[in-house]
């Protein structure tokens, strides 16, 4: 079995620009933890639109790795941000 590496490579794209990481996203033991810049910059908006970006990428590597339809992947990957959300909503209450 290879081993995948613990880090992901940096986009050549980003390399000679003002670019800056906003978000990393662990996996330990089926868990996630997140790391956010406090420089995140934008809007509440803006920041749905790049989790938006996160999700069509991630349903485009199932499409190809788990060999499913891209648009299941996406009402897959909808509905677990939903349940999450819903967490967080019915514990604030």
């Amino acid at each position: 079995m290879t081993e995948q590496p613990k880090t992901l490579p940096i986009p050549p794209e980003v390399q000679n620009t003002d670019a800056h990481e906003l978000v990393r996203v662990w996996d330990v033991n089926g868990k996630q933890h997140v790391s956010i810049s406090s420089g995140l910059g934008g809007s509440p908006k803006q920041f749905g639109q790049l989790l938006a970006q996160i999700a069509l990428y991630s349903s485009q590597i199932y499409e190809k790795t788990e060999k499913l339809e891209r648009a299941d992947c996406l009402r897959q990957i909808l509905m677990g941000f939903k349940e999450e959300i819903a967490k967080e909503v019915t514990r604030g209450s």
